[in-house]
């Protein structure tokens, strides 16, 4: 007799979720007058408030926070807490230029991050520079997502479905939708998305914080077996927080499908409204997520590695059989974490194509190609891109907060492109290449070296100070040549 922890109407809550995946993805492409680039990539730019700020919650609170962040709580403990600020500075380095970027999107027609970047520094081999970053850290954090997928849909089967099925099935179901809606489909399966996550959550952090003992209990038990995880951090930490709070905040801001979906808004003020609603958000998902991770330690210590990816679904099984109302929770957590990961992933996906085909290939000879025949090599691209990531994602070999870490250290460095591309008028061509290449160099050579972090502070942070300094002693430098010579 197979186990099934949470029986097989949370199976098939999974399987209509599924279906009606895929019932969006032909209303999607319906919907869908035209097939050029800018109709399948940002679903016409017009998105609304509301379904803007539901694709951008998606896009922020993906498989690997859901999933890595309770493991990484259930590692360091208490001081992980500190994960709400790394996701509110993503909404304040957000302020710094997605207002103007917006209204030169509209402008000048900007369909990828590559658009922004041409026009603001005129040069296309910086756009594929960077394009080649964007896709290298992003394809690491579709990676994350289908590793994720694979450890949730397990643990919610009780291992009958194996991990390497999950991985292959919802990628599959995950082209299908994304290929026939484009980001019209992605919005969609968003706002379910965010409405079963937000509704889940705000349900489990009730228990968790009203009408029992559960936390207090597990204080307790750590401050008798592992008070290093209750103590009040050291330098070295302190360090290490301000470090992760500049990496999430300016990497996860300049995220390719975070980027086009700021060029997809409806207006300005959707763009504002959606952000206002995206500040709070912090203060419901990261708190359950990170105190369940936390409540996981007392209940499975000893577990090691990429084991402590799998606690909060390990823990959500012993909750859903003691009440009603924790089992319909621990159901709707659980699916709404499938779906975020794979609109996650369909956002990436898409995200992916599009710099390959515009950015890449688009720079070439294909470059005279009509938009409807760039449109289908993207999606031929999507297809051969999930494929090879999905045999990597059956041999993991990282934890998934690992992972978060290393895409990070790599897309931290195309910040400035977009930061002081706005704020700094002088800012030219020759300092941003300049300081792409030194801080990439920086970040690459110091993990590679296994110096992920040196004193405390990540090796993509220390690149983009390099990045940031060599970029304007490079600019002022060739401004001060060029009026010389004038």
């Amino acid at each position: 007799m197979v186990d099934q922890p949470y029986g097989f109407g949370a199976l098939a809550f999974l399987a209509l979720y599924l279906i009606l995946m895929i019932i969006l993805g032909y209303a999607a492409r319906a919907r869908r007058k035209v097939d050029n680039m800018s109709s399948f990539y940002l679903a016409d730019k017009n998105l609304g408030a509301i379904v803007l700020f539901f694709t951008l919650y998606a896009t922020q609170y993906s498989g690997n926070t859901l999933i890595g962040y309770p493991g990484e709580a259930y590692r360091l403990g208490f001081s992980w807490i500190m994960s709400i600020g790394f996701m509110m500075a993503i909404v304040v380095v957000y302020l710094l230029f997605a207002p103007t970027l917006y209204h030169l999107s509209r402008r000048w027609q900007f369909v990828t991050p590559g658009d922004w970047i041409t026009h603001r520094f005129g040069n296309t081999k910086l756009t594929v520079f960077a394009s080649f970053l964007f896709v290298v850290a992003i394809a690491n954090y579709l990676l994350a997502q289908l590793l994720a997928v694979g450890h949730i849909v397990s643990g919610l089967s009780g291992g009958s479905i194996p991990f390497w099925v999950g991985v292959v099935v919802l990628g599959i179901i995950i082209l299908f939708y994304e290929t026939l809606g484009g980001m019209q489909a992605v919005v969609w399966t968003d706002c379910i998305q965010g409405l079963l996550l937000f509704m889940g959550l705000i349900g489990i952090l009730m228990v968790i914080l009203t009408g029992s003992d559960r936390l207090s209990e597990a204080t307790n038990w750590l401050i008798i077996h592992q008070p290093f995880k209750t103590s009040l951090p050291d330098g070295n930490n302190i360090r290490t927080w301000v470090s992760t709070i500049v990496l999430v905040g300016c990497a996860a801001a300049v995220y390719p499908q975070a980027i086009q979906r700021i060029f997809a808004a409806r207006s300005s003020r959707s763009l504002k409204r959606s952000f206002a609603f995206m500040a709070f958000m912090p203060m419901v998902t990261i708190s359950s997520v990170v105190l369940i991770g936390i409540l996981a330690i007392p209940q499975f210590s000893g577990v090691k590695g990429l084991e402590t990816d799998q606690v909060m679904p390990l823990l959500l099984k012993i909750w859903a059989a003691e009440s009603v109302w924790l089992y319909c929770m621990t159901i709707l957590v659980l699916t709404s974490i499938v779906a975020a990961i794979m609109s996650t992933a369909d956002s990436v996906l898409l995200s992916l194509s599009s710099l390959l085909v515009k950015d890449v290939i688009g720079q070439s000879r294909l470059a005279i190609s009509s938009e409807a025949r760039l449109t289908s090599w993207g999606k031929y691209l999507s297809w051969t891109i999930m494929a090879i990531l999905v045999l990597i994602a059956l041999s993991p070999g990282l934890t998934l907060w690992g992972l978060i870490e290393l895409k990070l250290e790599i897309l931290i460095q195309t910040a400035p492109l977009f930061i002081l591309g706005v704020l700094w008028r002088k800012y030219n061509a020759v300092g941003a290449t300049a300081g792409l290449a030194l801080g990439t160099l920086v970040a690459a050579g110091l993990t590679l070296a296994g110096l992920g972090k040196l004193w405390g502070w990540h090796a993509g942070v220390l690149g983009l100070s390099v990045n940031i300094i060599t970029a304007v002693f490079v600019t002022m430098f060739s401004e001060n040549k060029i009026s010389n010579r004038n």
